[in-house]
Protein backbone atom coordinates (compact mmCIF):
# COMPACT_ATOMS: atom_id res chain seq x y z
CA UNK A 1 0.00 0.00 0.00
CA UNK A 2 1.19 3.53 -0.77
CA UNK A 3 2.84 4.92 2.36
CA UNK A 4 1.11 8.27 1.79
CA UNK A 5 -2.33 6.67 2.28
CA UNK A 6 -3.62 7.21 5.81
CA UNK A 7 -6.12 5.34 7.95
CA UNK A 8 -8.52 8.34 7.90
CA UNK A 9 -8.42 8.31 4.09
CA UNK A 10 -9.23 4.60 4.08
CA UNK A 11 -12.09 5.24 6.50
CA UNK A 12 -13.42 7.93 4.18
CA UNK A 13 -13.45 5.40 1.33
CA UNK A 14 -15.20 2.82 3.49
CA UNK A 15 -17.86 5.36 4.49
CA UNK A 16 -18.40 6.20 0.82
CA UNK A 17 -18.87 2.52 -0.08
CA UNK A 18 -21.00 1.70 2.97
CA UNK A 19 -23.47 4.57 2.79
CA UNK A 20 -23.54 5.93 -0.76
CA UNK A 21 -22.02 3.56 -3.34
CA UNK A 22 -24.81 1.08 -2.70
CA UNK A 23 -26.67 0.90 -6.01
CA UNK A 24 -28.89 3.18 -8.07
CA UNK A 25 -30.12 6.44 -6.57
CA UNK A 26 -33.26 7.57 -8.44
CA UNK A 27 -33.56 11.30 -8.14
CA UNK A 28 -35.37 14.45 -9.13
CA UNK A 29 -33.06 17.39 -9.74
CA UNK A 30 -34.87 20.70 -9.18
CA UNK A 31 -33.37 24.03 -10.28
CA UNK A 32 -34.39 27.19 -8.41
CA UNK A 33 -33.94 30.91 -8.93
CA UNK A 34 -32.65 33.25 -6.23
CA UNK A 35 -36.20 33.86 -5.00
CA UNK A 36 -36.69 30.15 -4.32
CA UNK A 37 -39.00 29.67 -7.31
CA UNK A 38 -38.76 26.33 -9.15
CA UNK A 39 -37.48 26.95 -12.68
CA UNK A 40 -37.28 23.41 -14.07
CA UNK A 41 -36.58 19.84 -13.07
CA UNK A 42 -35.48 16.53 -14.56
CA UNK A 43 -34.74 12.99 -13.45
CA UNK A 44 -31.39 11.34 -12.93
CA UNK A 45 -30.22 7.94 -11.75
CA UNK A 46 -26.83 8.10 -10.05
CA UNK A 47 -25.54 4.55 -10.36
CA UNK A 48 -22.67 3.19 -8.23
CA UNK A 49 -21.21 -0.28 -8.65
CA UNK A 50 -18.51 -1.52 -6.27
CA UNK A 51 -16.07 -4.17 -7.53
CA UNK A 52 -16.00 -7.57 -5.84
CA UNK A 53 -12.77 -6.76 -4.01
CA UNK A 54 -14.04 -3.34 -2.89
CA UNK A 55 -11.12 -1.54 -4.52
CA UNK A 56 -13.00 0.24 -7.31
CA UNK A 57 -16.31 2.02 -7.80
CA UNK A 58 -17.87 2.64 -11.21
CA UNK A 59 -20.13 5.70 -11.30
CA UNK A 60 -22.54 6.80 -14.01
CA UNK A 61 -25.29 9.43 -14.12
CA UNK A 62 -28.26 8.66 -16.37
CA UNK A 63 -30.32 11.80 -17.11
CA UNK A 64 -33.86 11.93 -18.47
CA UNK A 65 -35.27 15.33 -19.41
CA UNK A 66 -38.93 16.42 -19.69
CA UNK A 67 -38.75 16.41 -23.51
CA UNK A 68 -37.77 12.73 -23.45
CA UNK A 69 -34.11 13.16 -24.32
CA UNK A 70 -31.53 11.22 -22.32
CA UNK A 71 -27.83 11.50 -21.55
CA UNK A 72 -25.29 9.39 -19.67
CA UNK A 73 -22.13 10.68 -18.00
CA UNK A 74 -19.38 8.42 -16.67
CA UNK A 75 -17.16 9.38 -13.74
CA UNK A 76 -14.11 7.49 -12.62
CA UNK A 77 -13.78 4.67 -12.04
CA UNK A 78 -12.89 5.69 -8.49
CA UNK A 79 -9.99 3.63 -7.19
CA UNK A 80 -9.50 2.97 -3.48
CA UNK A 81 -9.03 5.18 -1.54
CA UNK A 82 -9.13 8.17 -3.92
CA UNK A 83 -12.44 10.01 -3.74
CA UNK A 84 -12.97 13.78 -3.93
CA UNK A 85 -15.79 13.88 -1.41
CA UNK A 86 -15.70 13.74 2.39
CA UNK A 87 -17.93 11.07 3.94
CA UNK A 88 -18.96 10.47 7.53
CA UNK A 89 -22.06 9.73 9.57
CA UNK A 90 -24.27 9.28 6.48
CA UNK A 91 -23.32 12.74 5.20
CA UNK A 92 -21.09 13.85 2.35
CA UNK A 93 -19.69 17.04 0.90
CA UNK A 94 -17.40 17.99 -1.95
CA UNK A 95 -16.62 20.87 -4.25
CA UNK A 96 -14.20 23.71 -4.83
CA UNK A 97 -11.47 24.01 -2.23
CA UNK A 98 -10.23 27.47 -3.22
CA UNK A 99 -11.86 30.75 -4.14
CA UNK A 100 -10.15 32.04 -7.28
CA UNK A 101 -11.10 35.21 -9.15
CA UNK A 102 -12.87 34.65 -12.49
CA UNK A 103 -13.19 30.93 -11.80
CA UNK A 104 -16.37 28.90 -11.32
CA UNK A 105 -16.94 27.89 -7.67
CA UNK A 106 -19.32 25.11 -6.59
CA UNK A 107 -20.23 22.65 -3.86
CA UNK A 108 -22.58 19.75 -3.11
CA UNK A 109 -23.54 18.75 0.42
CA UNK A 110 -25.90 15.87 1.12
CA UNK A 111 -27.30 13.46 3.65
CA UNK A 112 -28.53 9.87 3.64
CA UNK A 113 -31.28 8.55 5.90
CA UNK A 114 -32.45 5.00 5.32
CA UNK A 115 -33.15 4.58 1.61
CA UNK A 116 -33.36 8.32 0.92
CA UNK A 117 -30.84 11.06 0.19
CA UNK A 118 -31.11 14.83 -0.12
CA UNK A 119 -28.41 17.17 -1.34
CA UNK A 120 -27.97 20.79 -2.38
CA UNK A 121 -25.71 22.07 -5.13
CA UNK A 122 -24.75 25.70 -5.66
CA UNK A 123 -22.58 26.92 -8.53
CA UNK A 124 -21.20 30.43 -8.75
CA UNK A 125 -20.49 31.05 -12.42
CA UNK A 126 -17.87 33.34 -13.94
CA UNK A 127 -20.62 35.70 -15.20
CA UNK A 128 -21.70 36.29 -11.55
CA UNK A 129 -24.84 34.15 -11.94
CA UNK A 130 -25.72 31.54 -9.31
CA UNK A 131 -27.29 28.13 -9.96
CA UNK A 132 -29.10 26.29 -7.14
CA UNK A 133 -30.09 22.64 -7.46
CA UNK A 134 -31.84 20.41 -4.92
CA UNK A 135 -31.52 16.65 -5.48
CA UNK A 136 -34.09 14.33 -3.88
CA UNK A 137 -33.25 10.64 -4.24
CA UNK A 138 -34.25 7.18 -3.15
CA UNK A 139 -32.98 3.70 -3.89
CA UNK A 140 -34.53 1.29 -6.43
CA UNK A 141 -37.21 3.52 -7.96
CA UNK A 142 -38.42 7.08 -8.41
CA UNK A 143 -40.71 8.48 -5.73
CA UNK A 144 -44.07 9.82 -6.82
CA UNK A 145 -43.55 12.76 -4.49
CA UNK A 146 -41.67 13.60 -1.33
CA UNK A 147 -43.40 14.81 1.81
CA UNK A 148 -43.23 18.44 2.88
CA UNK A 149 -42.94 19.18 6.58
CA UNK A 150 -43.33 22.54 8.32
CA UNK A 151 -40.41 23.45 10.56
CA UNK A 152 -41.21 25.18 13.83
CA UNK A 153 -38.15 27.26 14.58
CA UNK A 154 -39.29 27.78 18.17
CA UNK A 155 -39.26 24.18 19.31
CA UNK A 156 -36.42 22.88 21.43
CA UNK A 157 -33.72 21.11 19.43
CA UNK A 158 -30.80 19.33 21.10
CA UNK A 159 -27.78 18.87 18.87
CA UNK A 160 -24.35 17.36 18.45
CA UNK A 161 -21.69 18.52 16.00
CA UNK A 162 -18.84 16.57 14.38
CA UNK A 163 -16.10 17.94 12.14
CA UNK A 164 -14.04 16.46 9.32
CA UNK A 165 -10.98 18.21 7.88
CA UNK A 166 -9.62 18.04 4.31
CA UNK A 167 -7.17 15.34 5.45
CA UNK A 168 -10.13 13.18 6.58
CA UNK A 169 -9.58 13.61 10.35
CA UNK A 170 -12.91 13.29 12.19
CA UNK A 171 -13.36 15.01 15.53
CA UNK A 172 -15.19 13.72 18.57
CA UNK A 173 -18.85 14.70 18.76
CA UNK A 174 -19.67 17.72 20.92
CA UNK A 175 -22.89 19.36 22.02
CA UNK A 176 -24.09 22.33 20.01
CA UNK A 177 -26.94 24.81 20.39
CA UNK A 178 -29.77 25.37 17.98
CA UNK A 179 -29.58 28.52 15.86
CA UNK A 180 -32.00 29.36 13.07
CA UNK A 181 -30.47 29.11 9.62
CA UNK A 182 -31.29 32.77 8.98
CA UNK A 183 -29.35 33.80 12.07
CA UNK A 184 -26.05 32.22 10.99
CA UNK A 185 -25.39 35.20 8.68
CA UNK A 186 -28.14 37.74 8.10
CA UNK A 187 -26.68 39.03 4.82
CA UNK A 188 -26.62 35.55 3.22
CA UNK A 189 -29.12 34.13 0.76
CA UNK A 190 -31.31 31.77 2.82
CA UNK A 191 -33.96 29.66 1.08
CA UNK A 192 -36.34 26.98 2.35
CA UNK A 193 -37.02 24.79 -0.68
CA UNK A 194 -39.05 21.71 -1.56
CA UNK A 195 -38.48 18.29 0.00
CA UNK A 196 -37.52 19.90 3.32
CA UNK A 197 -34.11 21.12 2.14
CA UNK A 198 -32.81 24.59 3.02
CA UNK A 199 -29.64 26.49 2.23
CA UNK A 200 -27.80 29.54 3.51
CA UNK A 201 -25.00 30.72 1.23
CA UNK A 202 -23.24 33.99 0.28
CA UNK A 203 -24.89 35.94 -2.51
CA UNK A 204 -21.46 36.17 -4.11
CA UNK A 205 -18.04 34.68 -3.37
CA UNK A 206 -15.11 36.82 -2.23
CA UNK A 207 -11.65 35.28 -1.98
CA UNK A 208 -10.62 37.81 0.68
CA UNK A 209 -13.32 36.87 3.18
CA UNK A 210 -14.10 33.91 5.38
CA UNK A 211 -17.34 32.24 4.35
CA UNK A 212 -19.55 29.21 4.91
CA UNK A 213 -22.02 27.19 2.84
CA UNK A 214 -24.85 25.66 4.88
CA UNK A 215 -27.33 22.96 3.85
CA UNK A 216 -29.98 21.37 6.05
CA UNK A 217 -32.57 18.64 5.69
CA UNK A 218 -35.57 18.27 7.97
CA UNK A 219 -35.77 14.47 7.77
CA UNK A 220 -38.88 14.22 9.95
CA UNK A 221 -40.50 16.32 12.70
CA UNK A 222 -37.92 15.18 15.25
CA UNK A 223 -34.70 15.00 13.21
CA UNK A 224 -32.84 17.76 11.37
CA UNK A 225 -29.42 17.44 9.69
CA UNK A 226 -27.23 20.45 8.92
CA UNK A 227 -23.94 20.36 7.01
CA UNK A 228 -21.66 23.40 6.71
CA UNK A 229 -18.55 23.89 4.58
CA UNK A 230 -16.22 26.48 6.12
CA UNK A 231 -13.61 28.53 4.26
CA UNK A 232 -10.98 30.92 5.52
CA UNK A 233 -8.90 33.22 3.31
CA UNK A 234 -6.59 30.30 2.45
CA UNK A 235 -9.37 27.99 1.23
CA UNK A 236 -11.53 25.11 2.44
CA UNK A 237 -11.04 24.57 6.19
CA UNK A 238 -13.47 21.90 7.33
CA UNK A 239 -16.94 20.40 6.99
CA UNK A 240 -19.21 20.04 10.00
CA UNK A 241 -22.28 17.89 10.50
CA UNK A 242 -24.85 19.01 13.06
CA UNK A 243 -27.52 16.51 14.09
CA UNK A 244 -30.49 18.01 15.92
CA UNK A 245 -33.20 16.01 17.66
CA UNK A 246 -36.44 17.49 18.88
CA UNK A 247 -36.99 17.16 22.60
CA UNK A 248 -40.52 15.91 23.21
Amino acid sequence: MNSSITDPQLQNWENFCRHHAIGDWHGTWSIYDLEGKLIRHFQCVRSFQVSADGNEVNHQNHYTYPDGTTKTETFGPHKKPIIKSLHFNDSFSWGSTEVKPETMFFFETGFKHGSQRRSAVARYNTDASLDIVIISEQLKSFAQEFSSLPINQLINWKGIVTEITPDWIISSAAETSWVQLEELAKDYLTLHLNDNVSISIPKQIDSNKELFLATEWLVNPTLLLRGIRYFDTFGFRNFTLEVFNRQL
